[in-house]
């Protein structure tokens, strides 16, 4: 159990000491926003993961960041759920309802992270269909 403890507070310790920018918390999500993103889309951001039930009291943590015009929602995600062809769909499909709902049709890809927010997949919004 003690080791337990000390490997939780290692890793709490960890993420609190690398700089992934400012932090909000939105219903147990841990939304960390770069300098490139305004306190304002942050909050916008904020809204919608709670509008949309993905922040629904469970822990969960989250950057945005900005990459030219493209918005980076990346994820903490359980280590290979990037190989899953199924959740690939559902990523895509909730990086094309941020740049909806949250970022006026701007580009959004969604990166699934490993526990230091180091990106394991892309995963670009879904196009509109023609």
């Amino acid at each position: 159990m003690k080791k337990l403890i000390a490997a939780l507070f290692i890793v709490s310790f960890i993420i609190s000491c690398a700089n992934y920018g400012k932090e909000k918390t939105f219903n147990g999500v841990q939304l960390f926003y770069t300098s490139s993103i305004s306190e304002a889309e942050a909050d916008s951001l904020g809204n919608f993961l709670i509008q949309s039930e993905f922040a629904d009291g469970s822990e969960k943590t989250v950057q945005l960041t900005k990459s030219g015009n493209t918005y980076e929602f990346r994820m903490v995600v359980k280590k290979g759920i990037e190989t899953d062809n199924e959740f690939a769909k559902i990523f895509k499909q909730f990086a094309s309802d941020l740049s909806e709902y949250v970022f006026n049709g701007a580009q959004v890809d969604l990166h699934g992270c490993d526990d230091n927010l180091e990106t394991l997949r892309v995963y670009p919004m879904n196009l509109p269909q023609e």
